[in-house]
C-alpha cells in the first residue's frame, strides 16, 4: 500500500512541526507530494478542491480542533485515510479521535515522528482493508436492494418459507418468512397478516398442508425442486406451485394463477369432442389432413366412401384414393393431390363436382369442398376436406332432363303443326275475314306463348343442373344492342325504346347468345308492365371492372315487400292480372348474370316505374 502513497496533506499550524514531519517524510519518500495547511479554514477549503492519500491533521489549530475535519459533510465517510497529531499524550484524545473515524494517532515527538514512515505504512494498509470492507457492504446492500426489488416487483407470488420440524427432525409444518406484494394479491393475505404465521394456520381453509409438508420438507433436505397444483376452495382459483430450497430447512414458493387456463383446456376439451361428435355425425365425408398431406381423421361416412374399415395412422390422400379413378365432369383426371396442396397453402374450393370410379363398383359423383387450417399466424397446419355423395341427385337430374326433353320435344311437334297450319290462313291474307283473322292470331300468339314457356322450362333444368357453358367472347355492346333491336323489332314495339351507350365503352366478356336472352327478357317485361307509348331507356354506365346495364320503366312499379323475391322461381308479384307468365324469365336472367359473374337487382317504386340492373365484366 505505501507504493501507492503519492500524496500527503498535513495540517499543521506549528512551522517547526511542519519542516520536521516534511523532511520525515521526503527522507523517507522522496517521491511524495506534500502538501500543508495551517488552519481549519485552510484545510476545509484545500480538501474541497483536491483528495489526499492520507492526511496528517493537528489536534489543536488556531480556528478549531483538528478532529472536526472527520465530521465532513460527506454521509459515507472521509474517501482518505486521516491520522490525528497532538503534543501530548492524552488518551481521552485518542479515544475521540478514534471513535471520530481517525486510523491512529501519534505524538509530535522527535521519537514518534522517526516512526512515521511505519506509522504511514501501517494506516494505508488499515485504510485499504476499509475500502475493501466499504466496497462488499456496498456490493451486498446493492444486491439486497436488487432482491428485494426483483422479489417485490415478481408477477408471480414468491413466499420464502421454514421447515419445522418435531423433536425426532420430522417435518409437520412450515412458517412464512417473507412474502410479495404478488402473494397478498394472490392469496388475499397481507404481508403482515402472513409474516411469522404458520401454513396450517394461515392456509386452514384452502391447503391440506398436511399432504403438502412431505413434499416442502423434500426439496427442502434434497435442494431437488418440486411442481404441483393446488386449488384455493375460498377463492374458487387454481395455482401452478413450484418449489425450491434455499438451504437452512428453507424453502421458496412460486405460485402462478392457472385458473383461466385451466378453464380454457377445458373448454378446449369440451369443443374439441363437441367438433368431433359434429364430424362423426355429419353424413358427408370429412377426412381432416395436415399440413405434409396426411390423413389426421376421418368420420365414418369417409371410411364407407374408401371402404376403409380401420383407417390406416398417417396415410397420404393420395394412397387413400388410390384405388379409385377420380374425373371432373369432362372426363379428364382430376388432380387430388394438387388440390389439397393448394388448399394447404390457403386456397378454399367450394362445389367442385367429380366422379369417382373403382372398378367393379358404380361410378359416384361427388361434390367436393375444402377449406385449410390455418394458424393465428395465418400459416397453413392442413386442410378440410367435405365429399357429398350426389349420385342420386345426378341421377335424378338426368331422368328430369330425359323427361324435360321428351316432354319439351312431343309438345313441339304438335306445336309445330299447329303454327304451320295457322302460318298458312294467316298467308291467305284478303280471303279472311277480320273476326278470323284475329283468331289465326290468337292462335299463334298461344303457339310463341307455349314454345317460350317450354324453352323456359328447359333452361331452367339446364341451370339448375349445371348444364350451361358460356362461350365468352369480348363483345361490343353498341353493336349487340344494335343488332338485338332489330332482330325484336318484329315481336315487340320499339319505338319507345331509347339506347344509350358510351362511345368509348370497352368490350366486356359475354356470352352473345345468353346475353340476348337476358336483354330480351327485360326489356319484353318492360314492354308488358308498361302503359302504351311510354318512354323505356336501355342505358350502359362503364366503371373500373365491369359495365352496369340498366333497362328503366314507367309501369306500375313493384313493392318494397315484392322486390327481394323479384327474381326467384315461379315468384309473380302480389296483384299482378296477367296470366302469360310463369315467373321464370327473371329467375332465369338472374341465373345467367351469375353464371358471367355478375350481379342483377332493382330499384322500384310503386306507380313511377322500375330499373333492372346487371353487371357484366370487361373483357
Amino acid at each position: 500500500m505505501a507504493n501507492k502513497l503519492k500524496h500527503i496533506f498535513l495540517v499543521e499550524d506549528s512551522a517547526t512541526h511542519l519542516e520536521m514531519i516534511r523532511e520525515t517524510l521526503l527522507s523517507w519518500r522522496a517521491d511524495l507530494q506534500v502538501t500543508s495547511a495551517s488552519s481549519l479554514a485552510e484545510a476545509k477549503a484545500m480538501l474541497n478542491a483536491t483528495t489526499p492519500d492520507l492526511a496528517l491533521v493537528d489536534f489543536l489549530l488556531p480556528d478549531g480542533k483538528g478532529i472536526e475535519l472527520l465530521r465532513g459533510e460527506r454521509e459515507d465517510g472521509l474517501d482518505f485515510p486521516l491520522v490525528l497529531m497532538t503534543g501530548s499524550g492524552d488518551e481521552q484524545v485518542a479515544v475521540a479521535a478514534m471513535k471520530g473515524g481517525a486510523l491512529d494517532y501519534v505524538v509530535k515527538s522527535p521519537e514518534s515522528l522517526a516512526e512515521l514512515p511505519r506509522l504511514v505504512t501501517r494506516a494505508m494498509r488499515e485504510w485499504h482493508q476499509i475500502c475493501r470492507r466499504r466496497a462488499a457492504e456496498e456490493l451486498l446492500r446493492r444486491s439486497e436492494e436488487k432482491y428485494r426489488r426483483l422479489f417485490a416487483n415478481m408477477r408471480e407470488a414468491v413466499a420464502v418459507d421454514e421447515l419445522i420440524k418435531d423433536r425426532k427432525g420430522k417435518p409437520i409444518d412450515w412458517r412464512i418468512l417473507d412474502v410479495n406484494d404478488a402473494y397478498e394479491r394472490l392469496f388475499g393475505f397481507s404481508r403482515s397478516e402472513a409474516v411469522g404465521k404458520r401454513a396450517s394456520h394461515l392456509y386452514q381453509k384452502d391447503i391440506d398442508v398436511s399432504s403438502l409438508v412431505k413434499i416442502m420438507g423434500r426439496v427442502a433436505e434434497t435442494g431437488e425442486s418440486e411442481q404441483l397444483e393446488i386449488h384455493l376452495g375460498s377463492r374458487d382459483k387454481d395455482l401452478l406451485m413450484s418449489v425450491f430450497a434455499m438451504g437452512a430447512n428453507q424453502f421458496a414458493t412460486l405460485a402462478i394463477d392457472i385458473t383461466e387456463r385451466k378453464r380454457a383446456a377445458a373448454e378446449r376439451e369440451r369443443l374439441l369432442a363437441e367438433l368431433q361428435a359434429i364430424i362423426q355425425a355429419i353424413a358427408d365425408a370429412v377426412i381432416i389432413v395436415d399440413g405434409d398431406g396426411r390423413i389426421r381423421d376421418m368420420n365414418p361416412a369417409a371410411k364407407t366412401l374408401l371402404g376403409i374399415t380401420i383407417p390406416e395412422p398417417g396415410q397420404s390422400f393420395r394412397e387413400s384414393f388410390a384405388p379409385f379413378r377420380i374425373e371432373t365432369q369432362e372426363g379428364t383426371r382430376f388432380p387430388l393431390e394438387e388440390t389439397m396442396r393448394r388448399v394447404a397453402l390457403g386456397e378454399t374450393i367450394r362445389g367442385m363436382i367429380v366422379m369417382l370410379r373403382r372398378p367393379g363398383e358404380k361410378d359416384r359423383w361427388l361434390s367436393c369442398s375444402a377449406a385449410p387450417i390455418l394458424t393465428s399466424k395465418g400459416e397453413g397446419a392442413g386442410g378440410v376436406a367435405n365429399f357429398t355423395d350426389i349420385t342420386p341427385l345426378r341421377d335424378l337430374q338426368e331422368q328430369q332432363d330425359l323427361y324435360l326433353h321428351t316432354v319439351s320435344h312431343d309438345m313441339r311437334t304438335p306445336l309445330t303443326v299447329i303454327q304451320g297450319h295457322a302460318q298458312l290462313l294467316e298467308a291467305m291474307g284478303d280471303d279472311l275475314t277480320e273476326e278470323f283473322r284475329q283468331h289465326v292470331e290468337s292462335i299463334l300468339y298461344g303457339v310463341r306463348r307455349m314454345t317460350w314457356l317450354i324453352q323456359d322450362l328447359v333452361d331452367t333444368a339446364r341451370l339448375e343442373g349445371g348444364e350451361i357453358y358460356l362461350h365468352l367472347t369480348a363483345l361490343s355492346l353498341e353493336s349487340f344492342f344494335k343488332e338485338l333491336l332489330s332482330r325484336l323489332s318484329t315481336a315487340l314495339d320499339l319505338d319507345c325504346i331509347g339506347v344509350t351507350v358510351p362511345r368509348d365503352l370497352p368490350p366486356v366478356a359475354a356470352d352473345a347468345g345468353r346475353l340476348e336472352r337476358i336483354v330480351t327478357n327485360l326489356l319484353s317485361n318492360a314492354v308488358k308492365f308498361s302503359p302504351p307509348e311510354s318512354p323505356i331507356a336501355l342505358e350502359v354506365q362503364c366503371r373500373e371492372t365491369d359495365v352496369v346495364v340498366a333497362i328503366t320503366d314507367r309501369g306500375g312499379g313493384i313493392s318494397p315487400e315484392d322486390q327481394p323475391r323479384i327474381f326467384e322461381r315461379f315468384y309473380r308479384p302480389r296483384g299482378q292480372r296477367r296470366v302469360d307468365s310463369v315467373g321464370l324469365g327473371l329467375y332465369i336472367s338472374r341465373m345467367l348474370v351469375e353464371a358471367h359473374g355478375g350481379t342483377i337487382w332493382v330499384d322500384s317504386e310503386p306507380g313511377r316505374g322500375s330499373t333492372f340492373s346487371f353487371t357484366l365484366p370487361l373483357a
